[in-house]
């Protein structure tokens, strides 16, 4: 019969072989370092967002899809998102933060919300958009079967989503549950939970697609067909991590 403590002791210099394997590769990888405002000199100790100029457009139309003045009245508005977030960074570096002032306050915070959602929502859809029609590569095709059935489910489901959203559709991973989730935004402020990562954004508010298409579900459609599925692997890369 095997002798349990010898078992043990094993087991236990195991455990201290890993302890001290984990312990020289930390030592020999450099910590992570802070990105944007927080670590840099300027922005050290400053709170609110980190100071943004807009990001231009990566292309000047898309072909089959968004025409040049649709993406033109698409990027206006993601400019004035920027403008309004930075105006209410502004606001709130200088606001009365007293209890008479509340409601005040109150109103600051909710407005950087919404400035600051309509920023990223905007950039995450620009950066999911491809020049020309795509089909989903075979690893995405084996991820929508394991989170949403098959690509097809979730294709209609993402549709569903799309016709029936005021502002936005989103694709989004959930860190808590693992999972995948389409959701419903009918506003900057309205729609995810915390901390669900957008994968894929489609933009349903009249300034995305109205010029170009008189119907919704058009536009739907095609955006469905103009989808930089590498984007949104690299999305899923960084929320499994």
């Amino acid at each position: 019969m095997r002798d349990p403590l010898l078992s043990r002791r094993h087991v236990l210099a195991g455990f201290a072989l890993g302890a001290g394997t984990l312990a020289l590769r930390a030592a020999a990888e450099p910590p992570p370092t802070e990105a944007g405002r927080a670590s840099d000199a300027f922005g050290a100790g400053r709170p609110g967002f980190a100071e943004r100029s807009p990001r231009p457009l990566p292309w000047e139309e898309l072909p089959d899809f968004l025409s040049r003045e649709q993406l033109a009245l698409g990027h206006a508005e993601y400019v004035r998102a920027v403008e309004r977030l930075g105006t209410v960074e502004m606001a709130l570096s200088t606001a009365d933060r007293s209890p008479r002032r509340a409601g005040a306050y109150a109103e600051l915070r909710r407005s950087q919300v919404a400035a600051a959602n309509a920023v990223v929502l905007h950039e995450l859809y620009f950066g999911n958009l491809a020049p020309a029609k795509t089909k989903p590569p075979r690893e995405l095709l084996a991820l929508m079967e394991t989170h949403m059935g098959s690509f097809e489910r979730w294709k209609a489901d993402f549709t569903a989503c799309a016709l029936a959203a005021n502002a936005w559709a989103a694709l989004v991973h959930d860190p808590y549950d693992g999972r995948w989730h389409d959701a419903i935004m009918n506003g900057n402020t309205d729609g995810l939970w915390a901390g669900a990562q957008p994968l894929l954004v489609c933009d349903l508010a009249e300034h995305a697609f109205t010029r170009d298409y008189q119907r919704r579900d058009d536009y739907v459609e095609a955006f469905l067909d103009h989808v930089a599925w590498d984007e949104v692997l690299r999305r899923h890369a960084r929320a499994a991590r």
